[in-house]
């Protein structure tokens, strides 16, 4: 645990050599991560930063590389990380010639550094001694509740007394009598560590290690030994978050991966920065997101506190962010006629950039090479590369039905808000995406369990007190149960709704011409009636015209209304598309299509071992894991019982898997040993180290994970059209949808969204450009992380942009990246879009110092687009690219 860092100033030299000439071995660096690292060496001496670049725009690399200079300088390095993104971020430390150990998720994981080798080939190496550590942000979410076990818990008392021998001589009175605890397996690592991280401390008074056992010894003994005393809350809980982070070490760099998140201070990831990281004398950090303010300028504080900015520094960063917010609001109700304006603009926009240059830098797509040349080709401003116009929902369209729901639900948005219960509220909210509408009719439909993490997170963001709950009014009952009347004994109402409806027309116009579409919603029951009713009309369509459908049946009783029936869906499908199919011998249809493939089927299935074998040279430079997993998957084939209409096990679920990963018939043995490959990985646990060399059970291990997800994601049920990832499902699917979705040819063409779930550490952008807003946000810097999936370096609206460039085509004929709210028009909901446009319009000036919104710009003439453009020049500049080359600032 001693420092060996040698200084900020070393690691700025190390920087600036990186930026001038990257390792060969090393990921390469755009003239923008360059010009970043050598603003990040010009200002870490001297405080922490906060790289906000743009969604896709390669901040992790940046972290990457400063974290290669801290440990070159003989520094450590922390990484504070969402939960899933280990693999991604482990892939960058290796792609700058750097091995990181496994993530730190849990106290168990934690434990692990110090688990006795069971042969000598493994050894223990205790976190401390780690150059760069990562660690999730749910790290401190521990159980440790009226009667925690001891492992949980007896860190604290065993590094007390562990302190205590080393300083006196001797242990703590009762410690003897109360370590009961000794024989369990768990109890035993926890005091291997203890005595490891306490003896590693160096005797130096002003190390932060010394100072932290020093503070540990001022505590009244016996109250470790008490496990009631460990409360979230409890004084003795913070000591023990202190003493978990004298085992992971002192750090030099701290860098706090989608920094935005969880601000209040007691959150998880807070925990984990304030309580639990141990911070060098010199540390700094590095804060890295996309948005550091969401909804109002009040956010920078909490952003640059996650950089431990002085609270004398913030007074003067709160001061002009302020006077910013407030010159805009005023400039964009007088931006043409007062000069008065426009000077004061120019006079915040300085102020704002002096205060916050010091910390902050941020790239943005006017740096982009494909959003240049957009601009470029169709004059056009430069960020209408993406598109956004609404799906609209009319209501003069509307059954009489319908008409009734949606004037009770405006109603019900006009009485008084202290006569309103939660419920009502959420429907007030949420009348437009069906959510609302559900759980009035029957609060059964309500999907408490699966919507319970986007409920949690919704009530965290609401702006409504839950608990203000007041009875419901005679006038609030009456609107209530008119919208209950509106629809007597429909269970299947959603697939009906005006909404899903329209959202269904667009999403397959724009896959019948070759697009994928991805969709973002916020709850599961009207994600689920999409999902279904798109796979049934799908199918419904192909039977009609006699193609061939990937399903053999449709499951579930043809009555049935709940459960996994897909016969509500096909019924509600069959009947909108009129469809000439003939229900009663639909399954004979699908059946007899689907025996015609089991040759082909069967043909993949027979030669997809002895293919990946053979591609596997070519695709990987160490194929052995990929070997290993391929003898058990022999192996258990051969002990299988011969037959050949079980579809969903073993060589044909991966035969079909496969095929759905590769975008050509005729690909080669090494193409299809690739597709194996990412299955393996996207199945595999990520956030741990790649093993190289699996044992046989191991081997094992991993190829049941994948069969599990095989078996998920690849079996006949509803072909796969579309999917749906929401909260419950697993991260492992999540990553198996992400790989096929980027699959130009293969199912999903619709990949259906939970907010929460989707919009933040999944990569869908390499064959999707379009993008659905079932339930549009209140917070725009959700919108701007829902867009950034398909908004990336290298997509898809990037390949075709090139493309229809050297087809000669210009202006409108150039495609775009599409934005799709599905908005109900005269209602609340669209009222909802348009408060939503003003904060985005927000924080577009805050981040992008788009200080008049493209709407408002509209239509100008030559004067007009005169003084835009010098209130454009007086904008405030972050990007150190634009800074290094003079650009106006």
């Amino acid at each position: 645990m001693k420092s060996t860092f040698r200084g900020w100033d070393e690691v700025a030299s190390h920087l600036e050599e990186m930026a001038s000439s990257s390792p060969p071995s090393a990921a390469p660096l755009n003239d923008g991560q360059r010009a970043s690292l050598r603003a990040i060496a010009a200002r870490i001496a001297s405080n922490g930063i906060v790289v906000a670049d743009e969604v896709g725009m390669g901040k992790s690399r940046i972290a990457a590389y400063v974290a290669n200079a801290v440990t070159r300088s003989g520094g450590r390095c922390v990484v504070l990380i969402p939960p899933g993104l280990g693999f991604q971020w482990q892939a960058e430390f290796r792609a700058c010639g750097t091995d990181v150990p496994p993530v730190i998720r849990s106290l168990k994981g934690y434990y692990d550094a110090w688990d006795e080798a069971e042969d000598d080939t493994k050894t223990m190496v205790p976190w401390f001694r780690e150059s760069v550590v990562m660690v999730s942000h749910r790290f401190s979410d521990w159980r440790l509740g009226s009667n925690p076990h001891p492992w949980r818990w007896w860190l604290l008392p065993e590094v007390y007394a562990v302190a205590r021998q080393l300083t006196e001589g001797r242990l703590p009175r009762f410690y003897r009598d109360a370590n009961d605890y000794a024989d369990q397996a768990r109890v035993q690592r926890v005091v291997t560590a203890a005595r490891s991280m306490t003896q590693a401390v160096p005797r130096s008074p002003g190390h932060p290690a010394r100072r932290l056992l020093q503070e540990l010894l001022e505590v009244r003994w016996p109250e470790p030994l008490d496990p009631q005393r460990y409360g979230r809350n409890d004084v003795l809980r913070k000591l023990l978050e202190n003493v978990v982070g004298l085992g992971m070490g002192v750090f030099d760099l701290i860098i706090v991966d989608e920094a935005h998140k969880s601000r209040d201070d007691e959150s998880g990831l807070s925990r984990v920065l304030d309580n639990i990281v141990l911070k060098g004398n010199e540390s700094r950090r590095i804060a890295l997101t996309a948005t550091p303010i969401e909804l109002d300028v009040a956010q920078w504080g909490s952003t640059l506190k996650r950089i431990a900015v002085r609270s004398d520094q913030m007074e003067i960063i709160t001061t002009a962010t302020e006077h910013y917010a407030e010159a805009i609001r005023h400039l964009r109700l007088g931006w043409r006629a007062s000069l008065e304006l426009r000077s004061k603009y120019v006079d915040a926009s300085r102020e704002f950039q002096r205060a916050l240059s010091p910390y902050l830098i941020r790239r943005d797509k006017r740096e982009d090479e494909d959003v240049l040349r957009f601009a470029c080709v169709s004059r056009l401003p430069i960020h209408d590369y993406r598109r956004q116009q609404e799906i609209a929902v009319e209501f003069d369209g509307l059954s009489p039905a319908w008409r009734q729901a949606v004037c009770a639900a405006e109603a019900l948005s006009l009485t008084a808000g202290a006569a309103i219960d939660g419920r009502t509220r959420r429907l007030r909210l949420t009348i437009g995406n069906g959510h609302g509408i559900a759980s009035v009719i029957d609060e059964n439909l309500h999907d408490a369990e699966d919507d319970r993490k986007q409920d949690a997170f919704e009530a965290s963001q609401s702006e409504l007190d839950p608990k203000t709950e007041a009875p419901i009014t005679d006038r609030t009952a009456w609107w209530m149960d008119t919208l209950r009347r509106a629809f007597p004994n429909d269970r299947e109402l959603l697939f009906e709704h005006p909404a899903i409806l329209a959202a269904v027309k667009y999403i397959e116009h724009q896959t019948e011409i070759g697009e994928k579409v991805l969709v973002f919603g916020r709850f599961t029951r009207p994600l689920r009636a999409l999902v279904s009713l798109l796979n049934a009309r799908q199918m419904l369509l192909r039977v009609g015209k006699g193609e061939a459908w990937p399903q053999r049946k449709v499951h579930g009783d043809r009555n049935g209304i709940y459960g996994d029936s897909e016969w509500p869906a096909v019924l509600a499908a069959h009947h909108q598309l009129s469809s000439p199919v003939d229900l009663d011998t639909l399954d004979d249809v699908l059946a007899e299509r689907y025996r015609r493939d089991t040759e082909l089927r069967a043909k993949m299935r027979d030669a997809v071992i002895p293919r990946i074998r053979a591609g596997l040279p070519e695709a990987t430079n160490n194929s052995t894991k990929y070997e290993a997993i391929l003898r058990v998957v022999e192996l258990q084939s051969q002990q299988a019982a011969d037959n050949p209409d079980d579809d969903d096990r073993q060589l044909t679920l991966l035969a079909r898997a496969i095929t759905a990963n590769i975008d050509s018939t005729d690909a080669s043995d090494a193409e299809i040993a690739s597709a194996f490959i990412a299955l393996v990985n996207a199945a595999g646990d990520q956030d741990d180290a790649d093993d190289d060399h699996l044992d046989d059970e191991a081997a094992r291990d991993a190829w049941q994970g994948l069969e599990e997800h095989l078996g998920e994601g690849y079996t006949n049920r509803q072909g796969g059209y579309a999917r749906l990832m929401y909260g419950e499902t697993k991260p492992q699917a999540r990553r198996m949808m992400q790989l096929a979705f980027n699959r130009s040819n293969s199912f999903p063409r619709v990949l259906v969204t939970q907010s929460l779930v989707g919009r933040e550490g999944l990569n869908l952008h390499e064959s999707c450009r379009i993008v659905v807003l079932l339930h549009p946000e209140w917070n725009p810097g959700v919108v701007e992380q829902q867009i950034g999936r398909v908004d990336r370096v290298n997509c898809r609206w990037a390949r075709e942009l090139n493309r229809a460039i050297a087809e000669g085509k210009t202006g409108a004929d150039l495609p775009r990246i599409e934005i799709r709210p599905v908005i109900f028009r005269g209602t609340y909901d669209e009222h909802n879009w348009k408060v939503l446009q003003e904060r985005w319009d927000d924080l577009r000036a805050q981040l992008h110092g788009e200080a008049i919104p493209a709407r408002l710009r509209a239509g100008e003439d030559d004067e007009g687009r005169m003084i835009l453009e010098q209130i454009a020049q007086s904008r405030p500049e972050f990007s150190p690219l634009k800074r290094e080359h003079g650009d106006p600032q």
